[in-house]
């Protein structure tokens, strides 16, 4: 009997995306991410994968991702899953900017804002963004709070 070396699988599925240098891709470790809310913060920057992940269709501009992830349980478990996936060389060619996670509440629980410390650290960079109230009734803010455009500050930063 013969046994191969298995090959490592693709964490999550995987989508061919055009090449470019200008937009960020929000992937979600997990629905609820809160991908769609920082789309909204800057449409012109920003690209929503869902839970997908885009690999450029031309290796020498590869692709940029922010992993996106709601401060619970669930959520900071499956950015963790991806992380060490990540990790693990599965996600390619694909360049890791950082991750974001979203507060779920006004009073975020300590335990898990230091559970968003300790997964975040193995990410190149980790933006805690607050959570938004109204955002479940009204619909997206005209105005974000502040934390959004540091985000993106930051993410324009390290492109240079």
């Amino acid at each position: 009997m013969r046994f191969e070396a298995a090959r490592p699988a693709s964490p999550i599925p995987s989508f061919v995306a055009h090449p470019t240098s200008d937009l960020i891709w929000l992937v979600g470790a997990h629905g609820g991410a809160g991908c769609s809310t920082i789309l909204m913060s800057a449409k012109d920057r920003y690209a929503d994968a869902g839970r997908a992940l885009p690999v450029s269709a031309d290796p020498r501009v590869p692709a940029r991702i922010v992993l996106c992830a709601m401060c619970t349980g669930r959520g900071l478990e499956s950015l963790r899953g991806l992380l060490a996936d990540w990790n693990a060389g599965l996600f390619g060619t694909t360049v890791l900017m950082g991750v974001a996670v979203t507060m779920p509440s006004p009073k975020t629980p300590r335990e898990l804002r230091r559970g968003a410390l300790l997964v975040g650290s193995a990410a190149p960079a980790l933006w805690r963004l607050p959570f938004i109230r109204g955002l479940d009734l009204d619909g997206f803010p005209e105005s974000y709070p502040r934390a959004y455009a540091k985000m993106l500050k930051e993410l324009d930063a390290g492109n240079m």
